[in-house]
């Protein structure tokens, strides 16, 4: 497994899990490539697998939120 990938499944299993609510708000690109001391474009890599499975969402110029899993 890639590391965006297990960024990635860190973020959903914390969405299915409700540990992360819909309409939270998810720590930004640099923040969280700063913490887990990882590049941004593996964050942002993370967080689009994320988009692509309706679990989060961009919102230009305020960043990433968690939608209601499926």
């Amino acid at each position: 497994m890639t590391l965006y990938m297990k960024v990635a499944q860190e973020f959903e299993d914390q969405i299915r899990a409700g540990t992360v609510q819909p309409g939270e708000r998810l720590p930004s690109v640099r923040t969280l490539s700063r913490n887990r001391k990882v590049s941004a474009s593996t964050v942002l890599q993370a967080y689009l697998a994320l988009e692509a499975k309706g679990l989060i969402e961009a919102r230009p110029q305020s960043g990433y939120y968690a939608l209601a899993p499926l």
